[in-house]
């Protein structure tokens, strides 16, 4: 029988829906606003991303406004990214490090160049965040955006010299290039969870975000690998395909038996630094981050079969 239980868990979903559809207007008007978006054609494909749902779903007991401002985030890290795997032309490495000159510039206080509609959304994004953090944190995602930033650029210097990748070497740039890393930063502001400072926990801290980013950026590649193929983009399934002369239905399930080991690493590595001996209060702040970090492993894993990114109607147009 459902009695008030079952009642209650409908009560929270329906209330769960209502406010992830909130959050996915409240972030249209938002990129609308800035310019990010600038017709209909681009509205509709970041509606159909249903960012409002990713957020819902990684910081469910945020305020309504961390719950905006993770999916603003979210937004932001996808329609920069859309700048370089959605172009019909291969874009030059000068032209990646002069954008992310300019946004580095913007979250480090450097010399402002043209301001542009994409680096106006990052100043407020930033501006909402980084004063309710610590040094430390703006330190490690200034570092960890940094990082992004330059396996952009390797990718696109790859993509102008024609250079396949091996899997070993596709692996390490994905866990750079998924943007995983500086989303889970932004969700120690919005999720409440910063960083525990665990001086014998921190091979294992380091260990569990690694697994984040592989679980994100191999599940976003399987979700991707048709629109990647039409547009002649590295994806793990096409790299395994290659390197292991495979058709690309196995390498399918193989690049899915890889995704659901490594869930399976972040669940062992969560598990051992909760099992870790501590004093209440760094014990209580280690569950908080884990469990941070867990809701948007789940989040991301249900986010990509729902969200309609990369559907075949939202394929670029043509230049």
């Amino acid at each position: 029988m459902w009695g008030e239980a079952g009642a209650g868990l409908v009560s929270a979903g329906l209330l769960g829906e209502v406010r992830a559809e909130k959050t996915g207007a409240a972030v249209l008007a938002w990129a609308r606003d800035l310019s990010l978006v600038v017709d209909a054609f681009e509205e509709g494909r970041l509606l159909a991303m249903r960012l409002g749902k990713l957020a819902e779903l990684a910081v469910p007991e945020a305020s309504d406004a961390d719950l905006e401002l993770t999916a603003q985030w979210a937004a932001f890290i996808c329609l920069v990214d859309d700048r370089f795997d959605r172009s019909r032309v291969d874009i030059r490495p000068e032209e990646v490090a002069s954008l992310f000159t300019r946004l580095l510039n913007v979250i480090t206080g450097g010399p402002a160049g043209s301001v542009s509609g994409i680096e106006q959304a990052l100043d407020d994004l930033w501006r909402r965040t980084a004063p309710r953090m610590s040094t430390q944190w703006r330190e490690r995602f200034v570092a960890d955006y940094r990082d992004f930033a330059l396996a952009m650029q390797e990718e696109a210097a790859g993509r102008t010299d024609r250079v396949p990748m091996g899997l070993s070497d596709y692996v390490l740039r994905r866990r750079r290039t998924i943007t995983a890393l500086p989303l889970a930063d932004i969700l120690e502001c919005t999720a409440g969870a910063p960083w525990p400072g665990l001086p014998m926990g921190e091979d294992l801290m380091r260990a569990l975000r690694r697994a984040v980013a592989d679980v994100a950026g191999w599940s976003n590649d399987l979700v991707s690998a048709e629109d990647d193929l039409r547009e002649d983009r590295d994806n793990l399934v096409t790299v395994l395909s290659r390197e292991r002369g495979c058709s690309l239905s196995s390498a399918r399930e193989q690049a899915t038996a890889m995704r659901d080991d490594r869930v399976r690493d972040f669940h062992a590595l969560a598990a051992s630094l909760t099992a870790m001996t501590l004093p209440g209060t760094e014990r209580e702040e280690v569950r908080r981050y884990v469990a941070a970090l867990g809701s948007f492993v789940a989040a991301t894993l249900h986010w990509l079969g729902v969200t309609h990114r990369f559907d075949a109607r939202w394929a670029p147009r043509p230049v």
